[in-house]
């Protein structure tokens, strides 16, 4: 290959001491394979463009080191990565075709963290999800039943929605357990609009799909009215990227959740939207509804929900502030940004809380995303949407590292 491409890839950091060395991961998951190389490798890799020639890089690594690398070094990195699929490449795209096409033809979304972001036997899955429920103050399951009460046992005043988080079970389940514990005790809709983050790069600010959830718990069935009723007032566009849902993980997650509340509950469905980053819309001032795609979104969905004519429950899939070296900025955080950061959180919620669209995207876009809060899109559509009259903030979180802090919450709305 004479003129290497490197596709998206994460550069993690190497943790063993006295090692000079980083993780290539691919933040797609379309393969789960991580290579280690040496540190320099990555300014070698920052010329893999495509438009350079394996001489052209030569030469441009000479200009920079006064020395020079050898082509068979090159060449060897080059096949490396090849086999790995980090490059964009006849090898990536003949694969890609092949998952393409296998996702195409099922009528089911596989569980694709089962057994490694969570326990993939239902027996040890349900001990690993009771326990979120027992910790960390979460007041327990409101009953050891799988399937919720009968409407006529739940008040007609109970919940109607909510933003929970996407962040991995191991630092969040406690967070979740705070939510649907809500939910189990008083949600009456059957039908769970989950709007999604994605994570990647999509044509579309909204992508749809028909596929039914697989969980360790058996099958989550997608609402086939409802998202049909989408589709004929969002148009044939809204599935143009479906793909996206095989590998993220936001909505997975609450159907994970859903199925472990209502296993024997056959009428509880989802309508699985994954909403797209609305970074360029940030970038000016406009607020989100003036954007065509999006007020043409807002109105389909609208339209779906009164023509099929049930209750729905608006479930947001959104973490919250990502900050730190990991996420882009210079220096790790102190104990003091921390607490700042915490505030800011705190006082956007409150928008969050009031049920203000427009409050909550004007408080994120006044200082230009700065805490980059990953589940921006979702929760904007969800306030814009919901029949709710207030917002309660059950639960926040920070988790640090020394390389970057995520926050997340847990609020419900009524």
């Amino acid at each position: 290959m004479e003129y290497p491409k490197l596709r998206p890839i994460e550069a993690l950091p190497y943790d063993e001491p006295g090692q000079d060395r980083i993780i290539l991961r691919d933040p797609s998951n379309l393969t789960e394979t991580a290579i280690v190389v040496p540190y320099n490798a990555l300014e070698i890799l920052s010329l893999f463009d495509g438009n350079r020639s394996i001489l052209e890089i030569q030469s441009a690594y000479a200009e920079r080191h006064a020395t020079i690398l050898a082509r068979e070094q090159i060449e060897g990195l080059i096949k490396t990565l090849d086999k790995n699929l980090f490059l964009d490449s006849e090898t990536f795209r003949r694969f890609l075709n092949d998952v393409e096409e296998e996702f195409r033809r099922s009528d089911l979304r596989k569980a694709t963290l089962a057994g490694k972001g969570y326990e993939d036997d239902p027996v040890k899955l349900r001990r690993q999800l009771d326990a979120y429920f027992t910790s960390d103050g979460v007041p327990g399951r409101v009953s050891a039943a799988a399937s919720k009460p009968e409407d006529g046992n739940v008040s007609k005043t109970g919940i109607k929605g909510a933003v929970l988080p996407h962040i991995d079970l191991g630092r969040g389940g406690t967070c979740y357990a705070w939510g649907y514990r809500e939910i189990e005790e008083s949600a009456n809709a059957k039908c769970f609009i989950l709007l999604g983050t994605f994570h990647g790069a999509a044509k579309r600010l909204f992508n749809l799909t028909k596929k039914d959830f697989e969980t360790p718990f058996g099958r989550l069935r997608t609402d086939g009215e409802m998202v049909d009723a989408l589709e004929r007032d969002g148009g044939k566009g809204l599935f143009q990227d479906e793909f996206v849902h095989r590998n993220e993980h936001s909505i997975e997650f609450q159907a994970l959740f859903l199925k472990y509340l209502y296993k024997e509950a056959d009428d509880v469905t989802i309508v699985p939207v994954l909403c797209s980053s609305f970074y360029e819309i940030m970038s000016g001032e406009a607020s989100p509804s003036s954007v065509q795609e999006v007020d043409d979104f807002l109105k389909a969905l609208r339209g779906a929900i009164e023509r099929c004519g049930r209750d729905v429950f608006f479930l947001a899939s959104a973490d919250l502030s990502h900050v730190g070296p990991r996420f882009g900025d210079l220096a790790p955080l102190t104990e003091q940004q921390l607490h700042e950061i915490e505030e800011e959180d705190i006082n956007m919620i409150r928008f969050i809380e009031d049920v203000d669209a427009e409050g909550f995207f004007s408080n994120v876009q006044k200082d230009g995303d700065k805490r980059k809060i990953c589940g921006l899109s979702p929760i904007y559509v969800l306030l814009k949407l919901i029949d709710a009259s207030r917002g309660r903030l059950l639960q926040y979180k920070q988790w640090p590292d020394p390389m970057g802090m995520v926050s997340f919450a847990s609020i419900s709305f009524h």
